[in-house]
């Protein structure tokens, strides 16, 4: 029993010297090196976090006639306080670069870190570092809302669409707006009357939130009503004119040009030339004052938007363009009625044109498209009104069947605002020298019903059915509620500055 005794006293001694031995050697560095290491972890945390602070903060700036790099620094001064855990000698290099499509900055930083335990072998400190780099495009926006009678939740899309255009810059990028029911309207600039020409005045300009005689883009913003029906291949073609002319008068190859559009719905109208002697589309009964017009005279050319729904009852008539040419009311005018005043003759060429129509007149008793014996085989800008079978994937229209021979049936006159939507997007995607981006934003809550086939179609995303690798590839984003439209216009926003790490 003595001898198992001594045994036993002497693997605790083992051990007690052991220990005492791995005290100095292992145990204290280790629990050294795991606080040291915390406090490293911390400052390289707060470091970190202040570099990428102070390469988005001045990020924003890029580009501007701001000092980007010394507001920088400040950035990286306020979120970085001096002495933090006991640091010193705060080293920042930030390097500002301007390319021919890209204004950069690069944020980087180190700092050293008094290390505790540590020091017992030699180590009285340590260096930790830390960078980001934030991009901004040179922008060119023509902003195009939806505000057709289906848009119940216009004054939340108002909102966060004017979030959206304060999230660039007045006097460094360019905006424009365009707003569109049955037909377009060009909401900023404000010129009126309407040229449709792109060498003409007018586009996206960096006064967009100046004040100004005739209202800026917020102010038109805020004025936009809802009524109408769903044109929305007018609103790309202005807003494609528009971009033509800012490009045309700055001469600016940098810039990216972008179109964003939101929508809740499908496309039903279209915008025609109803009585163009090219394509002799109106019946030669017709009684319309120019059957057709006069070639080479504007002024007897009728030129209206033909509306449509899902459904085989007959169409309504041909209705003025809001930004017809011959058109004399002010551009807040046609952006603050919210009764439909693009749904009357109104004045101009038109009202002549169809003086004596028995069934185009809108004010006629029974407003139909009767006086047509097809279909307009192209809109007014030029894109084509049919395309094959491409409308039978719609995720809203593909049970129907289109006919252009018969212009009184309602669906043929929607289908045909659908595949000119289709078209106008292909044409300006097409477009190497603008090589514009187009963003959608769709409304998917109550009373939305947006046809996401069409739509990705439109952005030319990775997903769609017409993707092709040398356009740009734009987003397609979704919101059903007021949080999920500003995340949804704060995520295009994002998208197109590129203001990322």
């Amino acid at each position: 029993m003595r001898g198992s005794f001594h045994r036993g006293g002497r693997r605790r001694g083992s051990a007690t010297i052991l220990f005492t031995l791995m005290l100095p050697t292992v145990l204290i560095p280790l629990v050294g090196l795991a606080i040291d290491g915390s406090m490293l972890f911390i400052v390289q945390a707060k470091l970190a976090s202040a570099v990428d602070g102070a390469a988005l903060g001045s990020g924003r700036l890029l580009g501007t006639t701001a000092n980007t790099t010394e507001i920088a620094g400040e950035f990286l001064k306020a979120n970085f306080p001096t002495g933090f855990w006991g640091t010193s000698n705060l080293q920042p290099n930030i390097q500002f670069v301007k390319t021919f499509i890209m204004n950069k900055i690069t944020v980087s930083a180190s700092v050293q870190v008094p290390l505790l335990f540590m020091r017992i072998f030699g180590y009285n400190y340590t260096t930790v570092s830390a960078s980001a780099i934030a991009t901004r495009k040179e922008t060119r926006v023509e902003l195009v809302i939806d505000r057709s009678g289906s848009m119940t939740e216009l004054p939340s899309v108002i909102q966060t669409a004017t979030q959206f255009t304060q999230s660039f810059i007045s006097g460094y990028d360019e905006m424009g707006l365009v707003a569109f029911a049955s037909s377009g309207v060009v909401g900023y600039p404000t010129t009126r009357p309407y040229n449709y020409s792109p060498t003409s005045a007018g586009g996206p300009d960096t006064n967009f939130e100046t004040t100004q005689t005739n209202g800026n883009m917020l102010t038109m913003l805020s004025d936009i009503g809802s009524n109408g029906y769903t044109n929305m291949s007018d609103g790309l073609s202005l807003a494609y004119i528009e971009l033509q002319k800012a490009d045309n008068i700055d001469k600016d190859p940098t810039r990216l040009n972008a179109i964003v559009l939101f929508t809740d719905g499908v496309p039903n109208t279209f915008s025609s030339y109803a009585n163009d002697p090219g394509n002799n589309s109106l019946l030669s009964t017709s009684k319309c004052k120019y059957n057709p017009a006069t070639a080479g005279n504007a002024s007897t050319q009728m030129i209206g938007a033909a509306e449509g729904y899902q459904d085989s009852s007959k169409p309504t008539g041909l209705y003025i363009l809001a930004s017809s040419p011959t058109d004399t009311n002010s551009t807040a005018y046609w952006m603050a009625l919210n009764n439909s005043p693009n749904e009357t003759i109104g004045t101009g060429n038109l009202k002549s044109a169809v003086a004596g129509c028995a069934y185009l007149n809108p004010s006629s008793g029974d407003p139909n498209l009767g006086d047509l014996k097809q279909i307009p085989p192209n809109t007014y800008w030029g894109d084509s009104t049919s395309d094959g079978t491409v409308y039978k994937n719609s995720t809203i229209y593909g049970s129907l069947t289109y006919d252009s021979t018969k212009p009184n049936v309602r669906s043929n006159v929607a289908l045909a605002g659908w595949n000119a939507t289709d078209n106008v997007a292909q044409r300006i995607l097409s477009d190497t020298s603008l090589n514009v981006t187009i963003y959608v934003i769709a409304y998917t809550g109550t009373n939305g019903n947006p046809d996401a086939y069409l739509l990705k179609r439109l952005a030319n995303t990775t997903d769609s059915s017409n993707r092709n690798t040398s356009w740009q590839t734009g987003l397609y984003v979704t919101g059903s509620d007021n949080a999920g439209l500003a995340q949804a216009f704060q995520s295009v926003a994002a998208s197109i500055l590129r203001l990322a790490q």
